[in-house]
């Protein structure tokens, strides 16, 4: 019977702490732990309940998971960004060896902005060594950096590896006796070093380089450590698809009398088998051994599979009558099983191939060890996986269960895979139970496990609890979740209003992730705060946390979520989100011209006086900010609406005395703020000449803004013979733009019933077209006149 003690109650009993099922009521306070107080990103506010006693104090945030040292290399970065004095050098070199050391300790790949950070470092370190400052850089401090660089992130962003890389090794050789070392010492880790750097170089993209080292270093530090360089090489051209500098690097081992052994034989014809070159591959496959030897069961395997894909099925049942022939051991009859498997064999006929095996083995030495086993097992379903075939896969574990095989690990671990390929999450569940029991190498089962959790929040009924429970276990055990978690997860919490857990986890993991990562997550938030169905509270908040933990933010994201903030009617927050692009530390993150002209006209649309005048200050405060015609149009926009009109038209003389001058939408606006305002006429009446005298030519929206302006101080008479003239000016008849402007600027009931008997006399088509626009009340007549809906904005 399985045991029912996981891995989890047995570190609770080593730590000498309470355990608590994921299910008790009372799990939320038991485990609550005592955090650092940190700056706080969502402040609730306080509650006084009877006696004026608090509820319970307010929950802390966890400072910043980061590693060891890499907090002081992004300060260096931001200094050197703003142009301040710097960290001490002391501080730097001690966080430089204190992030690398702790790398080492846990090896784990290195994301392209901790490398990046760190190539600062040093360079900015490096060149204060040549100014003479005491820099305490030693060969075993660089070495370690180098070693850490072997490990490269799966996104395959590593230019700043190979960068450092070249930094450091070059600073070795010079530091190292007569080019890389004559003392005993120093040779031995002088040859290390070479050994690490050609691993760097060959893995990003520079194999041709890491090849010209391991010449120029062969037959001195090189040749007694064995065939390991040039097998670096190999991957690496093969890394690149580069076949004529592979072959190439072949010749030249040939030329320094490197033997080509199994694993060279391993490196070139699996390139030519997973390119799919079936004669090459035979070529290399058929190629002699060194030492008599055979090729490894890592390249049978994957020439059966070319086999398989080519149909060169007579060749692969040659490999395996060879194999066959030369008493093959457990793994070799995996490769049979497998093979049998790919050509379609079932079930029932891989279980009779088993016992073929164990009758052919038996009585050898009086016993038999040859026996299918869990790795047996394994293979099979890890190749009906491949396949995208779960249902033959559970059948494979039902045989290992038929020959009392006992699930291991990686049994699970495949079964977790198929399950949630298929979307069956209770099974994934089940699996997921019994991979507690199990002790799982090297953390295998944590990419599984997070996929598993992004399952269960993709659910429409997510079951919190146990998101929660699987959650905890992986933080226990300071694992990493992956981008894809993280989002599942803050999505979750964002959605339950859980805003301490959001920071929590962003907190944890966030500054452990590559920039195209954290990009990931950021457009989470950033789609959340966009989304209308999220309430604007929520949105706020989503905000709040977004603006902390992703500072690096570009300025057109943080304008669409300002515009957002405007469509939903809240030019407050809209103007929080400008004022904090005005305070960003960084130049290039701060408000430009047209993020200004942005916010002046959303504030416009929400008539916002308080908004416009707090916006106008930053503006007038702003001297990286050079005002054009747009700008300015935005601000007549915003003090008309605002109902200052005069103030408008002071922008309007700024325009006509700016070297670039007024466009036809600064005439229009200009037209507007003397509708509004009082004897506007007369302004419109010295715009109208200008036009007329310059020869310039009238659009129907500005005729009409003329006749709006008349007509808004009171001259029906003149706007009526305007009108009347239109068809004689403008070439075309009035419309429904034209007679509502008319209509809706009039001042006085009186005025519009005259305009309407009028307008239906002469012009009784537009008219009509003019009441399908519909009637609205405007609020600021006091005499309670009705206006028609026109469609008047202009953009800046």
């Amino acid at each position: 019977m399985r045991s029912h003690l996981t891995r989890r109650i047995f570190r609770q009993i080593l730590y000498n702490e309470p355990y608590v099922h994921p299910q008790c009521f009372y799990r939320s306070i038991s485990q609550r732990r005592s955090r650092t107080q940190a700056s706080p990103i969502v402040c609730s506010p306080p509650r006084r309940l009877l006696f004026g006693f608090s509820r319970k104090p307010q929950r802390e945030t966890k400072d910043a998971d980061v590693d060891p040292g890499f907090s002081k290399m992004l300060e260096l970065s931001t200094t050197l960004k703003t142009h301040v004095r710097p960290p001490p050098t002391a501080e730097l070199v001690n966080a430089f060896n204190a992030f690398f050391r702790s790398r080492l300790k846990t090896p784990t790949p290195l994301e392209e902005i901790q490398v990046i950070h760190a190539t600062k470092t040093f360079e900015y370190l490096r060149d204060k060594g040549k100014e003479g400052a005491d820099i305490l850089f030693t060969v075993e401090d660089m070495q370690m950096a180098l070693n850490a660089l072997v490990y490269m992130p799966r996104d395959h962003k590593y230019a700043a590896h190979n960068q450092l890389a070249r930094m450091l090794f070059e600073e070795i050789r010079q530091e190292t006796e007569t080019d890389m070392g004559e003392a005993n010492g120093q040779a031995t880790r002088a040859t290390k070093c070479i050994l690490f750097y050609i691993q760097v170089l060959a893995q990003t993209g520079d194999p041709t380089e890491a090849r010209e080292v391991v010449e120029k270093f062969w037959k001195d530090r090189l040749e007694a450590g064995g065939r390991l360089p040039w097998i670096r090489v190999l991957k690496g051209f093969a890394r690149e698809k580069n076949e004529q500098e592979l072959l190439n690097t072949i010749k030249i081992m040939e030329g320094y009398g490197v033997p080509f052994d199994a694993k060279t034989h391993q490196a070139i014809t699996i390139f030519f088998a997973t390119k799919g070159d079936i004669a090459a591959t035979k070529h290399w496959y058929t190629h002699p051994i060194a030492d008599d030897g055979t090729p490894t069961l890592h390249t049978n395997a994957y020439v059966l599979e070319l086999c398989i894909q080519e149909n060169e099925l007579a060749w692969g049942e040659s490999i395996l009558k060879s194999m066959l022939e030369s008493n093959p051991d457990k793994r070799a009859w995996n490769i049979i099983f497998l093979w049998a498997a790919a050509q379609g064999k079932g079930v029932d006929e891989i279980e009779r191939m088993m016992e073929v095996m164990i009758r052919r083995n038996d009585g050898k030495d009086g016993k038999n060890n040859l026996h299918p086993d869990i790795d047996t097992i394994n293979g099979l379903v890890e190749f009906a996986n491949s396949k995208n075939d779960p249902y033959t896969a559970e059948r494979y574990v039902a045989l290992g269960q038929k020959w009392n095989i006992v699930p291991n690990a990686e049994t699970c671990l495949l079964q977790l895979d198929y399950r949630l390929k298929v979307g069956d999450i209770a099974g994934a569940r089940v699996t997921y139970s019994k991979l507690q029991a199990e002790e799982v190498p090297e953390n295998k089962d944590v990419p599984l496990i997070n996929k598993l959790i992004v399952a269960l929040c993709s659910v429409k009924r997510v079951d919190y609890d146990a998101v929660m429970a699987i959650t905890e276990d992986l933080s226990e055990r300071k694992a990493r979740l992956e981008p894809d978690t993280v989002c599942a997860l803050c999505l979750l919490h964002l959605q339950r209003d859980e805003l301490h857990d959001v920071i929590d986890l962003l907190q944890t993991h966030s500054f452990h992730y590559s920039l195209e990562q954290r990009a990931k997550i950021r457009d989470l938030f950033v789609r959340f705060c966009l989304d209308r169905s999220n309430s604007t509270s929520r949105a706020w908040d989503a905000y709040t946390i977004f603006r902390q933990m992703f500072e690096d933010t570009p300025i057109d994201i943080r304008t669409q979520i300002m515009n957002d903030f405007f469509a939903r009617g809240r030019p407050d927050m809209a103007c929080h989100v400008f004022g904090h692009m005005r305070q960003h530390y960084r130049p290039e993150r701060r408000p430009t011209v047209d993020t200004y002209i942005q916010c002046i006209e959303g504030i416009a649309r929400a008539a916002n006086f308080e908004a416009l005048g707090m916006v106008h200050n930053m503006l007038k405060m702003d001297s990286e900010i050079e005002p054009n015609t747009r700008l300015y149009n935005a601000l007549m926009l915003a003090y008309t609406a605002c109902e200052m009109p005069d103030r408008s038209l002071e922008f309007w003389e700024d325009i006509t005395n700016s070297n670039e001058g007024p466009t036809y939408n600064s005439i229009q606006i200009a037209l507007r703020a003397c509708e509004e305002a009082p004897f506007g006429d007369r302004q419109a009446r010295s715009i109208w000449a200008r036009l007329k005298r310059m020869d310039i030519e009238i659009t129907r929206e500005v005729y009409a803004a003329y006749i709006g302006a008349l007509a808004g101080s009171g001259f029906l008479d003149e706007g009526k013979k305007l009108v009347e003239e239109m068809k004689k000016e403008m070439g075309s008849e009035p419309d429904s733009l034209v007679l509502g402007t008319l209509y809706n600027a009039i001042p006085g009931q009186n005025k519009k019933d005259e305009v309407r008997k009028w307008a239906m006399e002469r012009y009784p088509q537009a008219w009509e077209q003019l009441l399908k626009h519909g009637e609205f009340p405007r609020r600021s007549r006091k005499d309670g006149s009705k206006l028609f809906k026109l469609n008047r904005d202009v953009g800046a």
